[in-house]
């Protein structure tokens, strides 16, 4: 999510966003485009299904509760065209909790938000088990504009411990073959690999992660890692850390719709704690402005961390900086009606 504790890999991803991340906006891009009637970036979810039980997800524990769930192409189709009547989105993510090369109807997705010109840069997150198939070849031809493919080892026992398959051999092939089926067919997305500074992953491992793709891959991302505010507790924190708290400046410019419909704050809650909505009930605009959200800004501005649990340990809010000041200068962002 946000920046690992090694500066040397932090270089430019996107324009809009902070060196080494593509969760954190720049706050230049925050200040000159959040607005009332939409969300910058949207983080749509395909399916919360997964094909792998990687031990720094809280995964399993979220469709324990809520179930798995893919999302009907009918329903997308719905939240694309009521995105397409506001102000193009800096980044569709087509992501969460799930695998999204999954859902079977992925290409059609992308292929329908790039016929809207939805967004600047359509992007998605995959572990990539699935690119050597036919649903790999298909994402490519839909015209994604960008993939990023967590690999998040350089090492076969690395993977095993992180994602308990020893497939590590045959997906660094499918990936490499991956690419140059793109490169073949003349395709222009972007793809990434990603490897995150796990404690169990040592500097010499990400040397060794970082010089195997580089040069292959588009570009190669070295990331930290977060808890999920707590939720994983073996797990230690090595994304941007802050002895200052300041508000979450994603609660302005994000939301998530997880595959059931349910609208979070952000791509951090796997608990559902932060739901602020559901799509079935209410159009995004309306939940983008409604009291639940703004409950919840209005709480971050007084300093209620924990007013929605997954907010309380989380650290994802770091990167971007302690826009406080401007926050409350905007009118109308000023919630009369929120909770004290």
């Amino acid at each position: 999510m946000g920046r690992g504790p090694t500066n040397q890999y932090y270089k430019s991803i996107n324009d809009s966003y902070i060196e080494g991340t593509l969760t954190c906006l720049k706050p230049e891009v925050i200040k000159q485009d959040i607005n009332i009637d939409f969300p910058l970036v949207l983080n749509i979810e395909p399916t919360n299904a997964c094909n792998l039980n990687c031990t720094c997800c809280p995964r399993q524990k979220t469709v324990s509760y809520q179930g798995v769930h893919y999302l009907p192409i009918k329903t997308f189709k719905q939240i694309i065209d009521e995105a397409s009547e506001y102000s193009q989105l800096v980044m569709l993510n087509l992501h969460k909790d799930g695998e999204p090369l999954l859902n079977n109807d992925l290409s059609e997705m992308i292929a329908y938000a790039k016929k809207k010109n939805i967004a600047k840069t359509i992007h998605l997150n995959t572990n990539g088990t699935l690119l050597g198939t036919i649903a790999g070849k298909k994402l490519l031809e839909s015209g994604i504009d960008d993939i990023t493919i967590s690999i998040d080892a350089a090492y076969p026992e690395t993977y095993w411990k992180l994602k308990g398959s020893r497939d590590f051999d045959s997906l660094n092939k499918s990936i490499e073959s991956f690419i140059e089926y793109r490169d073949r067919i003349g395709f222009k997305t972007t793809i990434r690999v990603k490897i995150m500074e796990f404690a169990l992953v040592s500097s010499s491992e990400i040397k060794a992660f970082y010089d195997k793709w580089n040069g292959i891959a588009d570009q190669v991302q070295v990331t930290g890692v977060h808890d999920w505010s707590g939720e994983i507790s073996d797990l230690s924190i090595t994304d941007e850390t802050s002895s200052v708290r300041y508000p979450c400046a994603l609660l302005w410019y994000m939301l998530a719709i997880n595959s059931n419909g349910k609208v979070s704050i952000c791509n951090v809650d796997w608990d559902y704690s932060g739901v602020v909505g559901n799509l079935y009930e209410k159009k995004l605009h309306d939940i983008w402005n409604d009291l639940p959200i703004q409950n919840i800004r209005k709480a971050h501005l007084d300093s209620k961390w924990n007013y929605v649990p997954v907010c309380d340990l989380c650290v994802v809010w770091v990167s971007v900086g302690d826009l406080k000041s401007f926050f409350q200068s905007r009118p109308e962002f000023v919630y009369p009606n929120a909770e004290q």
